[in-house]
């Protein structure tokens, strides 16, 4: 992937975490009740796959980094240190929330309001109207990126886009 970067929501990052441990679960247990089984000609494989599923589920287990007692207390709080590691906040990312930016006066199509970092000069407004049309088309076309994006995840969402 390339060290690239998404955002997910925290409840479908637990109902992720809460579906691995299910499937582990539901692996320990056929492979249990496999090995309860009285050992036959025909039933031989049928324990033999068993126990090898065992160990590799107990195997990938290992690899996912969650802890024992959440398999027993299903507690978000014992996920928080798999959250740290796998997970980052959108502001450590580079986001900046709206409310920090702007007071919760525009969130930013861009009002001007004062301070806020994406809000064009007036001097440089005057400059932009004598650049190529092609600039407004492409604001235009990002202004209804960002309606659509917000249209999707709510209001609360702040959209930045970078053209390098």
């Amino acid at each position: 992937m390339n060290n690239e970067h998404y955002l997910i929501h925290k409840d479908d990052y637990i109902k992720h975490i809460d579906e691995k441990v299910l499937l582990y679960m539901m692996v320990q247990q056929l492979t249990f009740q496999i090995d309860k089984l009285t050992p036959t000609k025909k039933n031989e494989a049928l324990r033999r796959v068993a126990k090898r599923y065992s160990e590799m589920i107990d195997a990938m287990f290992q690899t996912w980094g969650i802890p024992g007692s959440y398999l027993v207390f299903s507690k978000e709080s014992d996920l928080a240190e798999l959250m740290e590691n796998e997970l980052i906040a959108p502001e450590d990312a580079g986001y900046i929330p709206c409310e920090e930016v702007c007071d919760d006066e525009c969130c930013c199509d861009c009002c001007g309001c004062e301070g806020c970092p994406y809000a064009a000069c007036e001097d440089d407004e005057d400059e932009a109207d004598n650049e190529d049309e092609g600039i407004d088309d492409f604001a235009e076309a990002m202004a209804e990126l960002s309606a659509h994006i917000h249209s999707i995840f709510g209001d609360s969402v702040s959209v930045h886009i970078i053209v390098e």
